[in-house]
């Protein structure tokens, strides 16, 4: 047979079902359909199975009828300040305008000025979620880029990358790990930590980002960022009153009445948020909520802190590396790097603890000293009293939880406050959420503890032998019997991600794991070894051009550009369609 002669037409795409039905109704009655379910003129079959039902957001004020509601929430006081206190701030007047927000903190506690790291997620809640603006925040706050976390901790003297796109194996861990003996070339972002370079690339002499593409978070100097957080809270109407308080007045177990002053003053409020830090003046001291303890898990209680010239050489990654009892922070900005070495005091004293720091770490400067302890409240809201931050709930600074969590306590406190108290709230519901998502921190620091091999000091083999991680127990049993997990079975991955419950997910978990090089059956690659190095030479190639942050920075802050494309494009990871959609509903 002759092909040419058999070649035709293709065959008229056949209407679906749904457009079967809609043709046989009546004009008028088809219009209604497909201006129901149509997208772009044509039919969608899973428009069934969608909302198409509005409904107005919960975050509005009373109704006009409701002024006499002497239960209605119209005030909130934010007991201290700090991040926790002007987040929870902003965080109201952006969301919730109607309410009288006050900020109550006294001049006379200063400012921890020390190095903060984040994660993402820190990118959207400032610039989506509280909608600071990218250009003045750069300005004012100075934040350089952190792509992950560069761990000077296993049996690898290299350490191992834990960058922030480790949910794609972009590149593909099981073919680092058998050509390279470890996980730093499995994704774009760990090869860029690797080579202390950004994704910003210089193309025929222009820069170009790729910062939309690849998740990234923030390093910052704590004083500049409350700084710049109290004046734009005054900016955008938040109160403010300088005030010690000297004690809490009740008028039930559970319920604040009102708080007086160390000069006599009465601060009543309807709300009151405890961001008093450890001390916990409402919730654990007034209130009396029991603490529980991480202590089993997470040995440290200590840090000693200071600073150190980096003399240009802006990384793009936080540095945690392991110290003879404990570990140690390097956070750069744009002055230097901020250093704490996180230990546990009954290890080590506080005058060895800075001598080893300053013998590892030459030139860092005058020690300060900061202690915590881990663990939770029993609950983070009782009666009209809800704690966010360190009143509330602290591991410990490794993985940068601190703030994570506390946008994460903003945003609960946000959606769930009631518009009054004569109606039901959902204490309950967000205490258990709240308790989980700490409990499930206490697990995945603990298992940096365990597993790391780094040194054999008298810290560290207690820690490997003595470190509860049986809340995890299932999961590296799991993990051992096949990994990563994130490549596993989808019934088994989904089981195991519910058993993770907090925003760092499996593939947080299977880089720690693998990273500490923990023993498991590693899944087979379904490709050569050759497929695997072609793709790494790829991504090779991709980045040859990247610059370091010290170049990329300047080039990005001066053109507005690039940060406009983060927050506007829709393919870009920072673009939130979610909240795009709910503050058109504000």
């Amino acid at each position: 047979m002759n092909a040419r002669a058999t070649t035709a037409e293709p065959a008229p795409a056949r209407p679906g079902q749904l457009d079967l039905v809609v043709d046989s109704l009546p004009p008028g009655e088809a219009e209604s359909v497909r201006a129901w379910l149509g997208t772009g003129g044509k039919l969608n079959p899973r428009a069934l199975l969608r909302h198409h039902e509005p409904v107005a957001s919960r975050l509005r004020p009373p109704a006009e009828g409701d002024a006499e509601d002497t239960a209605a929430i119209r005030s909130v006081g934010i007991i201290g300040g700090g991040t926790a206190g002007y987040f929870t701030a902003l965080a109201l007047r952006a969301w919730r305008p109607w309410l009288d927000v006050t900020v109550v903190e006294s001049s006379d506690i200063p400012v921890i000025g020390v190095g903060e790291a984040t994660v993402p997620n820190m990118v959207t809640f400032l610039h989506n979620y509280l909608s600071i603006d990218p250009a003045e925040f750069y300005e004012r706050v100075k934040p350089t880029w952190k792509l992950g976390i560069k761990f000077d901790w296993g049996p690898d003297p290299a350490g191992f990358m834990a960058p922030f796109d480790w949910g794609s194996h972009s590149v593909g861990a099981l073919g680092s790990l058998t050509e390279q003996g470890n996980i730093n070339a499995f994704t774009v972002e760990s090869l860029l930590m690797m080579a202390d370079l950004t994704p910003v690339l210089m193309i025929d002499g222009q820069p170009v980002s790729l910062l939309k593409y690849l998740p990234f978070a923030y390093h910052m100097d704590n004083a500049r960022l409350v700084s710049y957080l109290t004046d734009l809270a005054r900016r955008r109407g938040v109160q403010h009153v300088d005030a010690k308080v000297a004690e809490v007045l009740r008028s039930g177990d559970d319920w604040v009445d009102c708080l007086q002053a160390a000069d006599g003053r009465k601060l009543r409020f309807d709300f009151y948020v405890d961001c008093t830090g450890f001390r916990s003046r409402l919730l654990g001291q007034a209130l009396g909520t029991p603490f529980e303890s991480y202590a089993s898990t997470l040995h440290t209680d200590s840090a000693v802190t200071g600073n150190r010239a980096h003399n240009g050489h802006l990384k793009p990654y936080t540095t945690a590396t392991t110290m003879d009892s404990g570990w140690c922070w390097t956070i750069p900005t744009p002055e230097n790097d901020h250093l704490g070495y996180v230990f546990c005091s009954a290890a080590v004293s506080d005058q060895d603890a800075a001598a080893e720091l300053a013998g590892r770490f030459p030139g860092v400067d005058e020690p300060r000293y900061v202690r915590f302890r881990s663990g939770r409240h029993r609950e983070a809201w009782r009666g009209n009293v809800m704690a966010i931050g360190n009143s509330y709930a602290f591991v410990e600074p490794l993985e940068s939880t601190a703030l994570l969590m506390v946008t994460l306590e903003v945003e609960t406190l946000v959606s769930a406050m009631p518009v009054s108290w004569a109606g039901p709230a959902s204490r309950h519901l967000v205490n258990n959420l709240l308790a989980e998502k700490w409990d499930a921190l206490r697990w995945f620091l603990g298992i940096h503890y365990r597993f790391n091999q780094r040194l054999d000091t008298p810290f560290w083999k207690e820690a490997r032998c003595q470190t509860d991680v049986s809340g995890w127990q299932p999961l590296l049993d799991m993990y051992a019997e096949g990994a990563p997990l994130t490549r596993r079975e989808p019934l088994l991955r989904q089981a195991a991600q519910d058993a993770v419950a907090f925003g760092y997910g499996l593939a947080g978990v299977d880089n720690i794991l693998l990273g500490q090089r923990v023993p498991a059956r590693l899944l087979t690659p379904a490709e050569t070894p050759a497929q695997w190095r072609q793709r790494r030479a790829a991504a090779a190639a991709l980045i040859a051009q990247a610059t370091p942050q010290h170049t990329a920075l300047p080039l990005v802050t001066a053109h507005p550009e690039p940060l406009e494309q983060l927050f506007h494009d829709r393919d870009s990871w920072a673009f939130d369609r979610g909240l795009a959609a709910a503050a058109g509903d504000r």
